[in-house]
């Protein structure tokens, strides 16, 4: 799996679980969650809106920095070692989508404040509306 496709596989996923678990609270079907991650109940298969929002992304990502995700993802294994989370695909891609829906979570606390500072992430809407499919 390229870097490009690992990037967009947990991006989707990240967009997936935030927008289901939006479609399930507002089903009423806050039991679903409760105590639980929602990344584990979540539906295996991730809605197709959700892959298209995390190739946007990505896309997006390369426009607005003038560079590849590889490229992006070379920068950020060389910064210096801060935040929380190893540097791969998978993180980046996780916390770049959790960052565009304006979770409060993102590149900075994953890798820290200069990838954060450095890489820009463009503001994404996504949310159980977006979804192709209806879940509950």
């Amino acid at each position: 799996m390229t870097i490009e496709q690992e990037f967009e596989l947990h991006a989707a996923r990240a967009f997936f679980a935030s927008a289901w678990a939006d479609a399930c609270e507002e089903a009423g079907e806050e039991a679903t969650l409760s105590g639980r991650e929602i990344m584990s109940v979540m539906p295996e298969t991730v809605d197709p809106a959700a892959v298209h929002a995390a190739r946007t992304l990505r896309f997006d990502i390369e426009r607005a920095n003038g560079k590849t995700v590889a490229q992006l993802m070379a920068y950020i294994i060389a910064q210096p070692d801060k935040g929380d989370r190893p540097r791969t695909p998978e993180y980046f891609g996780h916390y770049a989508a959790m960052q565009a829906m304006g979770h409060g979570v993102g590149l900075h606390d994953a890798f820290g404040g200069t990838v954060y500072e450095n890489v820009r992430v463009p503001y994404v809407e996504f949310g159980s509306h977006s979804l192709e499919k209806d879940y509950f």
